[in-house]
C-alpha cells in the first residue's frame, strides 16, 4: 500500500472494530494496534500529520476510556498528548480541540498528580 487513501480506508475499518463494543476485549485490542499502524502508514503517505495526530490520540483515549489502564497507559497519553502539542506539527484549532475532546474523560484517570494537572489545565483551555 502507499496510497494514503487505502491506509485511510484500513484505519477507519479497523477503527469500527475498536469501537465495537459487542467484540472480546482482546480483540477490539487487536484491531486498534491495527488503526494505529495505519494511521502512521497514512501520514507516511500523506496524511496531514496534525490529523494523523489528532486521530492516534482519539483511538487511544477511546481504548483507554473503554477497556482500561491495562491496555492503555492513561499517564503516556497524558505525556504524549502535552509532548506533541509543545512540538511544532501544527496541532493547533480544530485538530487541538478534537484531540482535548477525546481525551478529556481520560484525565481523571491519569495517575501522576502533576501530569494531570498539567493535563487538565491544557484539556480546559479547549473548552470540552
Amino acid at each position: 500500500m502507499s496510497d494514503a487513501n487505502d491506509w485511510e480506508w484500513v484505519r477507519v475499518l479497523a477503527q469500527g472494530r475498536v469501537y465495537d463494543e459487542d467484540r472480546p476485549a482482546a480483540n477490539r485490542l487487536a484491531w486498534a494496534a491495527v488503526a494505529l499502524a495505519a494511521s502512521h502508514g497514512g501520514e507516511r503517505s500523506g496524511v496531514r500529520r496534525a490529523r494523523a495526530v489528532a486521530d492516534r490520540f482519539a483511538l487511544r483515549a477511546r481504548v483507554t476510556r473503554s477497556l482500561g489502564a491495562w491496555a492503555a497507559d492513561p499517564d503516556a497519553l497524558a505525556a504524549d498528548v502535552l509532548r506533541e502539542v509543545g512540538a511544532d506539527v501544527g496541532l493547533s484549532g480544530r485538530f487541538a480541540k478534537s484531540v482535548a475532546q477525546a481525551v478529556g474523560p481520560v484525565v481523571p484517570l491519569v495517575r501522576d498528580e502533576l501530569l494531570r494537572e498539567r493535563f487538565g489545565r491544557w484539556v480546559e483551555g479547549f473548552g470540552r
